[in-house]
């Protein structure tokens, strides 16, 4: 019965096209006048106008990052070496929710890519070991992480501020990223962006994700902003604040890119062999 359904599912395909594909001047084959479109197309709201202009499934037009595509922006991991490419370390830590810790490459073209992330729940111990192993595999340029790790005043918990000193004695030294929260989704939004003509990407993003970051990618496609309901949403437009919710890689990455990063030189091997085999440097920030 299961390789039938498989077998079946084989068949099914997914064609996504816009409004402009049915017209008779614009598309191929099309039946609907162009006035015609253009008269529908003023009467729909916002959210409608994904669905029946673009195409795009109903159930994501809330989201908050809708040029996100798999087709386009998810790759296959490639090695990342230490000479060609500078990586940058964004953490989410929290008391009681799911770590988060995204590595972040930037190429010699300033091309970005998401390569890497951890996402649990782990002992401070855990985590130390855990980003150590990852983070020993690239050129580290700095980390920073969530700015509320800092805070220490006797209103709020203590264990992120004391978990940074923890981590900080193991060589893991952060600094607090960028609470421009909006700006940096912003940004995102930007480095996300993209053309095709005829099915050809004339304008490629500026960020890519490797397939083995599935927590990245769960959240390009959940990450939603709020909803008013009742008479709420008829007194009001749509919401400008996405959800507090299914963000902590969002955050991260935000967070990466509205620091502009940039592509720096591995330093070369000094004479006395400082940096090892492989010649690098501790990591640094040039900010």
């Amino acid at each position: 019965m299961t390789e039938d359904i498989l077998a079946g599912l084989k068949s099914v395909g997914l064609l996504q096209a816009d409004i402009e594909a049915n017209c008779k001047e614009h598309g191929i084959r099309g039946i609907l006048n162009h006035a015609d479109i253009v008269k529908m197309v003023s009467e729909y709201t916002e959210d409608d106008k994904q669905a029946r202009i673009y195409g795009r499934f109903q159930h994501l037009t809330g989201l908050v990052y809708k040029s996100f595509t798999r087709r386009i922006h998810v790759i296959k991991p490639f090695a990342i070496n230490l000479r060609d490419y500078c990586v940058y370390e964004r953490a989410d830590v929290h008391p009681r929710n799911p770590d988060a810790v995204g590595w972040y490459a930037v190429d010699k073209m300033d091309r970005k890519y998401i390569i890497d992330e951890l996402y649990g729940n782990y002992t401070t111990e855990e985590l130390i070991y855990r980003v150590r192993q990852k983070s020993d595999n690239f050129r580290i340029i700095n980390r920073k992480i969530d700015p509320s790790a800092f805070i220490t005043d006797q209103h709020t918990n203590n264990s992120l501020a004391q978990r940074i000193t923890t981590l900080s004695n193991y060589s893991l030294r952060y600094t607090p990223a960028s609470k421009e929260r909006t700006m940096a989704n912003v940004r995102t939004k930007d480095a996300l962006d993209f053309q095709e003509n005829n099915g050809n990407l004339v304008k490629p993003p500026e960020l890519y994700v490797f397939d083995t970051c599935v927590r990245h990618i769960y959240e390009f496609e959940h990450w939603q902003y709020n909803e008013y309901s009742g008479k709420t949403a008829e007194r009001k437009h749509q919401s400008e604040t996405p959800q507090d919710k299914d963000d902590h890689m969002m955050e991260n990455t935000g967070r990466f890119l509205i620091d502009e990063p940039k592509f720096f030189e591995m330093p070369k091997l000094t004479v006395d062999g400082f940096g090892g085999a492989q010649g690098v440097e501790p990591s640094f920030d040039p900010y």
